[in-house]
């Protein structure tokens, strides 16, 4: 069964060859002339279609993936002690990639995000909330140049690392708390995908440094697929970019599901650099 749901592209217009698009991760309001972003957003409808055989989507194929495992995260402690979790959350994901993706020779995590639903999301009017909110937007969380950016912040210092080696940057998806059905993830087929059309890179302005992300424009030909009322042992494994920027990407983002049961989504996001 599929979800008849809105998905909130960045709109195909001129204006960003001239401007790059931007979006900032914090308030900018009280500074004169800024702009929190430049984006104009072209919601259209699409049909999310539920994941029914895992085995069927493949991360070098499709540019995500769906593994059974348990990482045991106490709901509770995930969203009042991440800073004290967050290594061993890393080690436990650390070991079940490299047991199911033989292809990485190393893997290492080196961020982590918890995402808790807003009562109040989509339309907060307040100018903060205590967690990530969900992304309506459909996005990679780095480019292939946001990649080497994304690595310099995490491990400065280190360029000898990652200079010249094949890599990944993965993340894995999953909910806190579960059966989960309150604005589940979804993921677009990447071959579905235009890349030489539907794709634009994106500055994430953060207080201490920036990112580069990927956006995505509308095409009638995408595919969207979900996890039906997903478990904390469902993960979802996507790849953002790679350093050739020729492999299959997981553009993904959050929808309202008119069937939703059960509390305000929970979730928890690992980024890792696979390398090959």
């Amino acid at each position: 069964m599929a979800i008849d749901a809105t998905v909130h592209y960045i709109a195909r217009d001129e204006a960003y060859k001239a401007e790059k698009a931007f979006d900032t991760g914090f308030p900018v309001s009280h500074i004169p002339g800024a702009r929190q972003t430049n984006h104009r957003v072209e919601p259209h409808g699409v049909k999310v279609h539920q994941i029914r055989d895992p085995s069927r989507y493949a991360l070098d194929v499709h540019g995500f993936c769906v593994i059974r495992a348990d990482l045991d995260i106490n709901p509770h402690d995930a969203v009042t002690q991440l800073s004290e979790i967050q290594f061993s959350i890393w080690d436990k994901l650390e070991r079940i990639l490299e047991r199911d993706f033989p292809q990485y020779t190393r893997i290492e995590s080196y961020d982590l995000n918890v995402r808790k639903r807003d009562s109040d999301f989509p339309s907060i009017t307040r100018g903060y909330t205590d967690f990530n909110q969900p992304s309506r937007k459909p996005h990679c969380d780095v480019s292939q140049q946001g990649a080497l950016m994304d690595l310099r912040f995490a491990f400065p210092g280190q360029d000898h690392i990652w200079a010249g080696k094949d890599f990944d940057i993965l993340s894995v998806w999953l909910p806190l708390v579960g059966p989960n059905s309150d604005w589940p993830l979804v993921l677009c087929d990447w071959t579905t995908v235009d890349p030489d059309n539907d794709i634009i890179d994106n500055d994430a302005i953060h207080r201490d440094h920036i990112e580069e992300n990927s956006l995505l424009h509308y095409n009638s030909a995408h595919k969207w697929y979900y996890i039906k009322n997903q478990t904390s042992s469902d993960l979802m494994v996507f790849r953002n970019a790679d350093s050739c920027g020729r492999r299959p990407r997981g553009f993904h983002c959050s929808i309202f599901n008119p069937d939703v049961s059960g509390p305000p989504r929970q979730s928890i996001e690992v980024r890792l650099v696979a390398f090959r």
